[in-house]
């Protein structure tokens, strides 16, 4: 997000129970495979056709380092089926996110289904009650080890609609309790407006300590501390590896890392926000969220307009080829 948008919290309802990385599996020296440019038949008529994702490796070298996969979902199955209810849970409803977003969020297979090819497709639709969508998060939460480092990734190709003002896909984690963004948000990919662009953002801290540049807390809410919006030409067309690492090896400053296809872009240390507001938005656990929101603040800032519009492309997916959470 551009300095000095105004963002809004992605509230999230609680009742997740934490999950602690842990190792034990042993890793191998193999590099993920790369980005295929084979071209799959696209799920929904409004979306172009679609690469087919890397799998997930189980272990493996990754970012330079040995990884052990300690949870993983792949989506695999037969075409129109839902999330697996003991890995994902449906955040639905309309004007319950704190984001301005114009959708209603369902757990409806229009909006959330399989693809029959090993994808998850979240599909936002224009309806004749208005628009549709789908936001599922983890029914557990993920905690970097003290003192080791934790790694969540998905395989994620961004919706490519014909117009996409208005278009909000996010990947993104939050905790599953707790005052925002005093606990924090982390968020791996968002794009806005079909704009072919992503950025990565930590939101933390408080929102009455009022700095100068007319933000607050050390985090600079509501914008977050955010690498801006970067171009990424070919991730509407090409399943890209995003991911984000929590390295929590130098007690003394920890830190917060966003890659995309295994190219760090940007990264957070503790000693820009102080020990204490790291540590409280920080050390816990995660939930993660899947998400195509329709409007609100940030596509209306970038659009400077008001999303949607009413020829804004219905149907354009965001598919998903997996979500792995490693540690070492």
């Amino acid at each position: 997000m551009r300095t000095g948008a105004p963002r809004l919290s992605r509230l999230l309802a609680g009742g997740i129970g934490v999950l602690m990385t842990a190792t034990g599996l042993a890793c191998s020296s193999a590099q993920p495979a790369a980005v295929s440019p084979q071209r799959s038949a696209a799920a929904d008529p409004a979306a172009s056709a679609r690469p087919t994702p890397s799998p997930s490796p189980t272990t493996a070298m990754i970012i330079g380092t040995e990884w052990t996969q300690v949870w993983n979902d792949t989506f695999n199955g037969p075409a129109g089926q839902g999330v697996s209810t003991a890995n994902w849970k449906y955040d639905t409803g309309q004007g319950t996110f704190g984001t301005g977003e114009v959708e209603r969020m369902t757990d409806s297979t229009a909006n959330v289904h399989t693809d029959g090819q090993g994808n998850l497709d979240i599909v936002p639709l224009r309806g004749p009650l208005g628009w549709t969508s789908g936001r599922i998060q983890t029914t557990r939460a993920f905690a970097a080890p003290a003192g080791g480092e934790m790694m969540i990734t998905a395989s994620i190709v961004q919706p490519n609609p014909t117009n996409g003002i208005g278009y909000w896909p996010g990947f993104w984690l939050i905790a599953p309790q707790g005052p925002w963004p005093g606990t924090g948000e982390m968020d791996i990919l968002e794009d806005v407006n079909g704009a072919r662009e992503l950025a990565g953002t930590l939101h933390c801290g408080n929102l009455t300590q009022h700095n100068a540049d007319g933000t607050t807390g050390p985090c600079h809410e509501g914008t977050g501390l955010t690498s801006q919006l970067r171009p990424c030409p070919d991730c509407q067309s090409t399943y890209n590896t995003y991911s984000l690492v929590i390295d929590r090896r130098n007690a003394a400053d920890e830190s917060v890392s966003w890659y995309i296809d295994g190219n760090d872009y940007f990264t957070v240390y503790e000693s820009q926000v102080g020990a204490a507001a790291w540590t409280e938005a920080i050390d816990h656990g995660f939930a993660i969220i899947l998400d195509v929101a329709i409007g609100g603040g940030f596509p209306n800032v970038q659009c400077q307009c008001t999303s949607p519009l009413t020829d804004t492309t219905s149907g354009a997916p965001m598919g998903i080829g997996y979500v792995s959470v490693y540690s070492n």
